[in-house]
């Protein structure tokens, strides 16, 4: 399905003309989660141009005309982004809520609407990183099934940013999975998509 309502909230895939309110969730979240300080001009183009990007697809959350939260997916790269597009491999990127929408469980349905679109295009694993810091985003991502790789790297302000990693499997496994994630399958080892700083999961 294209949309999926929850309450007053409909998660459904983004269109072209969803980017300007999209990045502007991006741009309010990101600054909530650097303690206010705002991003840059530079950064805010990259988001843009993520968005454009021919293999991305991105999912929002809509509250009666009024995008609260997104995700975005494209096709995963070997070798740290430098190397071909690694089959099956979807890399999850600027999971972002409106801050005055956290703790509403928004973030875990657009996650959820983001993997289920990364299923229907059919890839079969995904991955993402976030700060090691972000206790909140790390329980929502081990809670849908995603696990730490042990990678680990610095991000470009110099904060330090760890990797998740999961496969893809049918949604009733999924939500079986949700409720008693002992039943999580192990996941692979694989290598990542390149990633400037907007592209960390904030929540």
């Amino acid at each position: 399905e294209d949309a999926i309502a929850m309450g007053e909230v409909v998660l459904r895939r983004g269109l072209p003309g969803d980017f300007d309110a999209a990045v502007a969730v991006w741009r309010v979240a990101s600054a909530a989660r650097r303690d206010g300080r705002p991003s840059s001009p530079e950064q805010e183009a990259r988001v843009r141009a993520s968005l454009r990007k021919p293999d991305a697809f991105f999912v929002v959350a809509d509250d009666a005309g009024v995008v609260v939260s997104m995700a975005v997916g494209m096709q995963g790269l070997a070798h740290d982004g430098a190397g071909p597009p690694s089959v099956g491999l979807c890399f999850i990127s600027m999971v972002f809520v409106a801050p005055d929408r956290w703790d509403e469980g928004i973030g875990g349905r657009t996650v959820d609407a983001v993997l289920a679109e990364a299923r229907s295009r059919g890839y079969d694993r995904a991955q993402l990183w976030t700060h090691a810091d972000n206790r909140r985003a790390q329980r929502l991502y081990v809670g849908r099934g995603f696990r730490r790789s042990g990678r680990e790297k610095d991000d470009d302000h110099g904060d330090l940013i760890v990797h998740y990693e999961r496969r893809l499997g049918n949604e009733r496994a999924e939500e079986a999975m949700r409720h008693d994630p002992s039943r999580s399958p192990s996941s692979c080892s694989v290598n990542s998509s390149p990633l400037p700083p907007h592209d960390q999961n904030e929540i």
